[in-house]
């Protein structure tokens, strides 16, 4: 709401209008200006800062859009001066009771859990199932292959 205010404001700062449809374009710059902050709005459509100022022709959206654009960029470059030599905030690691070293090591082993290179690994005592096993196994639970029917 506040951008259609002005928008307006904007737009009756200048003698005449040569939209084909006033309402429309008045929209249309309402919509340019609702995607950015009430400061820069105010900025650029106030008669003694803004577009009425520097402009003798009333603008398009294009050259709203650049005018917002620009301010948002000096808004940017004042802020990055205002932060000039200062500390980035610094990040303080969480403070909870964390396990020592030696507390990791009895939960762990010696190596961390970790095996040695030189350790070979224990051999797998997993057998595959025969093809007589794995027919039984299919049957006794019903899963044997069954043809889709033709109505589907």
């Amino acid at each position: 709401m506040e951008a259609l205010k002005a928008a307006k404001q904007l737009l009756d700062c200048y003698r005449t209008g040569e939209a084909n449809n006033p309402e429309t374009f008045g929209a249309a710059i309402a919509a340019v200006l609702s995607d950015y902050p009430l400061d820069v709005v105010q900025y650029v459509c106030d008669p003694r800062t803004g577009l009425p100022s520097s402009s003798t022709w009333m603008p398009n959206c294009a050259e709203v859009k650049a005018a917002c654009n620009e301010r948002v960029a000096w808004l940017h470059k004042v802020e990055r001066f205002q932060n000039w030599g200062k500390k980035p905030l610094e990040i303080e690691p969480p403070r909870e009771d964390r396990p020592t070293r030696e507390e990791l090591q009895a939960k762990y082993g010696e190596n961390w859990g970790l095996t040695s290179l030189d350790e070979k690994p224990k051999a797998s005592t997993f057998k595959a199932p025969t093809k007589e096993e794995l027919v039984a196994h299919y049957r006794e639970y019903g899963l044997a292959f069954q043809p889709k029917s033709e109505g589907i």
